[in-house]
């Protein structure tokens, strides 16, 4: 019977060379899945929290807006300015651009903050679930400023 490095014996048919070789492949293909970026962890997970937006808006790049406008990149993005979308006079009336404080009052209640919006949600009232949905839409585009230039 042959004897390992370690002095043990080796069983019959054993080749180190082979284990040897096995456990590099194992550990090449390992770190090649651990390296390789996903598209999952690419893109921020939706919280459940978001899932009543979806219904009218997308959220997606370059997804095309459907009953409402996108929220891809809203944070930051000058109110009522998506183009080709019919907001309300009430909605194209508000200066400025959407930060977090604004969004947050808006969502809590939106037709109390805006009399006249077409927003369909009555709100959202929970504060930890409003957070969650404020937090994703900060995921949505973060490269731009909280603020446009000259706002």
């Amino acid at each position: 019977m042959r004897m390992t490095k370690s002095g043990r014996r080796a069983p019959a048919g054993f080749n180190l060379g082979s284990v040897v070789r096995a456990r590099v492949a194992l550990f090449t293909i390992a770190a090649a899945l651990l390296m390789e970026p996903s598209r999952a962890s690419d893109e921020p997970q939706v919280p459940e929290a978001f899932e009543p937006c979806i219904a009218c808006h997308s959220y997606q790049q370059d997804e095309a807006a459907q009953e409402a406008p996108s929220l891809w990149g809203v944070v930051g993005r000058k109110i009522a300015s998506v183009d080709g979308f019919d907001y309300s006079p009430a909605l194209q009336s508000l200066p400025g651009a959407w930060d977090r404080p604004r969004l947050d009052q808006f969502l809590t209640n939106p037709k109390a903050m805006v009399p006249g919006t077409q927003m369909k949600l009555g709100g959202i009232q929970d504060p930890a679930r409003r957070a969650a949905v404020l937090d994703y839409l900060e995921q949505l585009a973060p490269e731009q400023p909280a603020t446009p230039p000259g706002e």
